[in-house]
């Protein structure tokens, strides 16, 4: 019986190097290592025919329902595409090379509907942060009100509401907002480059 070599790789790609994340699959493909499952931060890879297939992300809206989704899937199935992992909102596209490429040289459209997808999602998730830390902070001066006359609780209170807001600012600042950015640059130059196509 003939063994399968298996290869494991761990990377991390933030929500906006997507297309850097899908040059590295396709870039292990072309050396002979098939993606078989993704996780976070982690590849595993299956030994097989250098340059057999290609591999894209595409980002399913988790507001979709889950026909919506079968009837997608089924599509990329007829297509000859299979979904060869799933992390959070991404799927990971396998198709053979010998096919021809997902998209049309220049598909300008396609990939800013892309980025859009991935830009509101980001948008999405700064804001439910914001949220999410906003309910901690009433709490925790809820909490504060409430056990006043315990001087100790109504201390930590004070440092925790400090803290996470300290925290949240520099968690937004550091992470999220750079990525925004980011893929604001890219639907604008995307944007340009159609204006200038028409």
């Amino acid at each position: 019986m003939e063994k399968k070599e298996i290869r494991k790789i761990w990377r991390f790609y933030s929500i906006a190097d997507y297309e850097k994340e899908e040059a590295f699959l396709n870039e292990m493909a072309r050396a002979g290592w098939n993606l078989t499952a993704v996780g976070f931060c982690q590849y595993i890879f299956r030994r097989g025919n250098e340059g057999e297939y290609i591999y894209k992300l595409d980002m399913v809206e988790r507001t979709e329902s889950d026909q919506v989704k079968e009837s997608y899937f089924n599509f990329l199935t007829d297509c000859g595409i299979r979904v060869v992992g799933e992390f959070k909102d991404w799927i990971y596209l396998q198709k053979r090379a010998s096919e021809g490429p997902f998209d049309m040289k220049n598909d300008t459209y396609a990939k800013l509907r892309q980025v859009n997808k991935v830009y509101s999602f980001s948008l999405r998730t700064v804001c439910n942060l914001l949220r999410i830390f906003a309910v901690i902070v009433l709490v925790l001066i809820l909490l504060q009100v409430l056990m006043s006359a315990n001087v100790r609780v109504a201390e930590f209170c004070g440092g925790a509401m400090l803290g996470v807001g300290i925290g949240s600012l520099i968690a937004l600042v550091i992470i999220w907002v750079p990525i925004v950015n980011k893929l604001r640059r890219k639907v604008n130059k995307l944007i340009d480059d159609i204006g200038v196509n028409l």
